[in-house]
């Protein structure tokens, strides 16, 4: 549930004055709510945080070097972070390492139950970043120059740290290709976005994205189907975008602004998908009619939707009628509804895990996700 839930919270964590406030990048939406990036900065000394999404580490270097103090905070993000990261994103990632952590602590090698990240070596280890999946967020943590690699494995983009002697390295693999941090950026805001699921142990899981990064920085590409579409059509002509969009919902994406604030155009768009909501104007995102077409066409769109619509009760009902496991997205106020989770376990019984409160004991509730998936409810921690 928390795991789920922070996917609002990351939307919420930017600095004030961010470098990305009013940005019109077409993959705004999903940059701000399925991306949780972090800066970790060596700082002379640790300080009381002062806000949830800041957070002090103090590692012991030896009594030759003695301590080391890094803030990690989190910064939200519009779209790719290569302002944060300044000329650093001119660099190239010259080497990466898979690192493995056991959910038990004695669980054998070859078991395949295994969170997985991976670090990248830049410009031969001047400075390091960490990319992982977890849930449904993409993290990122950019570390600044002169911290070690294995101090880079003790942190984590959203929520606490980790400890690194539960960790696995797995040998570190040089790149012969010469891949630089801002065609990685291009490539998870190209292919990366595109393909997004939401989390599916069988099918989008942590190790899959590590499996689809390895191979990117092996055998690197930034093109997507939907770009192509776009780049060798007419992208200005409105009959050729709508056309496009037929073919491909994500071609909304690489439209020009005008059609991506054209309320048909973008309709028309939701027709085929409710997650384009994500490449409309955030002014679209703010229009109820709108919303409730690309939530009632697939209740994954709800994370898109912006300001009070988000937590909207017409807005939310219509989510979970069409995908149950939205709850997780809704406010505590509908997880606690009985009409709300009603809605959610008919449509599928594994919403019960984000039903709040003694909601989750509710008789008729229990019934309604037995009847909808039994096996689900039996193996439902209710607690």
């Amino acid at each position: 549930m928390a795991a789920c839930r922070s996917l609002a919270r990351a939307a919420l964590c930017g600095q004030p004055g961010s470098a990305w406030s009013g940005s019109d990048h077409p993959n705004e939406a999903w940059w701000t709510h399925q991306v949780c990036c972090a800066k970790a900065e060596i700082v002379d000394k640790k300080e009381p945080s002062s806000s949830v999404c800041e957070r002090y580490y103090t590692f012991d270097r030896g009594a030759a070097e003695g301590l080391l103090c890094v803030r990690n905070s989190i910064v939200q993000l519009r779209e790719p972070p290569y302002l944060l990261l300044g000329r650093d994103a001119h660099r190239m990632i010259t080497a990466y390492m898979e690192v493995r952590q056991p959910y038990w602590r004695l669980q054998p090698n070859n078991w395949i139950t295994y969170h997985s990240f991976t670090i990248l070596e830049i410009d031969g280890g001047v400075l390091f970043m960490l990319i992982e999946r977890k849930t449904d967020l993409l993290e990122i943590v950019i570390g600044d120059p002169g911290i070690p690699l294995q101090i880079m494995k003790a942190f984590r983009a959203h929520g606490g740290g980790r400890n690194p002697s539960l960790c696995i390295d797995q040998p570190r693999k040089k790149l012969q290709t010469r891949v630089s941090v801002h065609q990685l950026l291009e490539w998870i805001d190209g292919p990366v976005e595109e393909s997004w699921q939401h989390y599916d142990m069988l099918s989008a899981n942590c190790q899959h994205f590590s499996t689809a990064l390895h191979d990117f920085l092996t055998e690197p590409y930034v093109a997507t189907r939907a770009s192509n579409i776009m780049v060798n059509g007419l992208p200005d002509n409105r009959d050729f975008v709508q056309a496009a969009i037929r073919k491909d919902w994500h071609s909304l994406k690489y439209a020009a602004p005008q059609f991506r604030e054209d309320r048909i155009v973008v309709l028309n768009a939701l027709e085929q998908d409710g997650r384009a909501l994500r490449y409309a104007h955030i002014g679209l995102r703010l229009d109820r009619e709108v919303v409730l077409a690309a939530v009632q066409q697939n209740g994954y769109a709800l994370p898109y939707v912006e300001g009070h619509l988000r937590q909207d009760k017409e807005v939310v009902m219509a989510a979970v009628q069409q995908r149950g496991q939205v709850l997780c997205y809704a406010a505590e106020k509908h997880r606690r509804d009985r009409s709300v989770a009603l809605k959610a376990v008919k449509q599928d019984a594994y919403a019960l895990r984000y039903v709040a409160g003694k909601l989750k004991w509710d008789a008729e509730v229990l019934l309604r996700a037995t009847l909808q998936n039994p096996f689900a409810v039996a193996r439902m921690p209710l607690c």
